[in-house]
């Protein structure tokens, strides 16, 4: 019995120190393995990104709601740069530094800020959170051709597709899809089957409708590619399936066209025409007339549209300040709205929507500039969809703001007058 005993304590003591060594050794294992595979992912990471000669295709999904559906970069990496392009700006190239590193895993980190590559995560007054954009994107997966990520913020899958054209070329043929493809709706047919579609150019998100009264629909996000659309996910359309569909637009008659395939091999074929009033951002760039008090007064201003923005300097009004207004791609016209432009020691002075005996300091209130198809040089005004648009005569007011309201100074005026009373138009020289 003593034997037995003697023989089962020195067995429990040697597998405690076993186990012991065993556990150490494992651990030891385990965090050298770790730290090295973590460290053989970013260098075969850097060594994809830095092999590609034309560079790489980025889907990026900005926001976690996809308020912006996808948008197209094209990003060129070197051993400490990358430089940057966009479909929103495809004449602009920015070059920043890039970082690959680890936070939970190996992270992709675009960490020295650049115009193009933050534009959608840098906060503003008016945006404090930005537009819930990625700059820092966790790697997922690492092939020769594709690199998968997830936004860290917003956690959506996007990728990095190799590109094999020319950069250029491919980032202008890109926003040429960007730029024109603003038709609101389409119709059609897949196959044997009429079909309809609405299209949220803002929010890159296109809607089919098919069946007796469009009883039934189907939707998806999508980006631009070089010859048309692609949408995030296959949408399922009457029982097949649609990845991609080609687009064209004739700049003619303003009429633009989906064409492709599904999964059954239908052939799709769906066209709109834009409105005669619809006016491209780059039209709102130049010399222009402003022409008001029914057309007895005029000044001329000179327009630069920021295609990034979306927003159009209107100068030349005021030596003082410029105004700033905002592109409308789903109508195709420039917004001009209340807004401070000037502000001195004491107050604020206000541009705004009004006339001298009733105005509105809304920054919301203001007027669209529509083309007029018979005279396409004119852009003539119309109230905005803010309801007190419609109560201001076609007209603005320069205003001082300190305690209460007063006149101006001449300084702030605009061609001497503070009410700005009755605009005609924006007629281009």
């Amino acid at each position: 019995m003593r034997l037995n005993k003697l023989f089962i304590a020195t067995l429990l003591a040697f597998s405690t120190l076993a186990l012991q060594s065993c556990l150490k050794d494992q651990e030891d294992f385990f965090d050298e393995s770790s730290s090295e595979r973590m460290q053989a992912v970013l260098e075969n990471t850097k060594a994809v990104l830095t092999s590609s000669d034309n560079g790489w295709i980025f889907d990026y999904y900005p926001d976690r709601n996809l308020s912006y559906g996808g948008i197209i970069y094209a990003l060129k990496f070197d051993d400490k740069k990358v430089s940057v392009r966009c479909e929103l700006s495809p004449d602009m190239e920015k070059t920043s530094f890039y970082k690959l590193n680890t936070n939970n895993g190996p992270v992709l980190s675009f960490d020295s800020y650049n115009t193009l590559m933050h534009f959608f995560a840098t906060p503003s007054s008016g945006e404090y959170q930005a537009k819930d954009g990625d700059f820092e994107f966790m790697i997922m997966n690492v092939t020769e051709d594709l690199i998968t990520l997830r936004g860290n913020r917003t956690g959506n899958t996007m990728y990095l597709r190799r590109l094999n054209e020319d950069p250029d070329a491919f980032v202008h043929a890109i926003g040429k899809i960007y730029d024109t493809n603003v038709l609101p709706s389409a119709n059609g047919s897949v196959g044997a089957n009429a079909i309809t579609c609405k299209n949220d150019i803002n929010a890159h998100y296109m809607e089919f409708f098919w069946g007796g009264d469009n009883s039934q629909s189907s939707g998806e996000y999508y980006l631009s590619t070089s010859t048309g659309i692609r949408f995030k996910n296959p949408v399922t359309v009457n029982g097949a399936t649609i990845s991609e569909l080609n687009y064209t637009f004739d700049d003619s008659n303003k009429s633009g066209a989906f064409t492709g395939e599904d999964s059954n091999g239908n052939s799709i074929s769906l066209s709109g025409v834009l409105p005669e009033t619809y006016a491209f951002f780059d039209e709102f760039k130049g010399s222009f007339t402003f022409s008001y008090a029914n057309g007895a007064k005029n000044v001329n201003c000179t327009l630069v549209p920021d295609k990034v923005n979306g927003i159009i300097t209107i100068s030349g009004l005021n030596r003082n300040y410029d105004l700033i207004a905002t592109y409308n791609r789903s109508l195709g016209c420039m917004e001009l709205c209340g807004q401070v432009v000037a502000v001195t020691s004491d107050s604020q002075i206000l541009f705004m929507g009004g006339t001298s005996s009733s105005f509105y300091a809304k920054s919301s209130v203001g007027f669209f500039f529509i083309k007029n198809p018979q005279n396409p040089t004119h852009y003539e005004i119309m109230p905005n969809n803010d309801p007190y648009s419609s109560k201001c005569n076609n007209s603005f007011v320069i205003i001082e703001s300190a305690d209460k309201y007063y006149i101006p100074p001449t300084s702030y005026r605009i061609n001497g007058d503070y009410n700005i009373s009755n605009v005609k138009a924006f007629i281009k020289n």
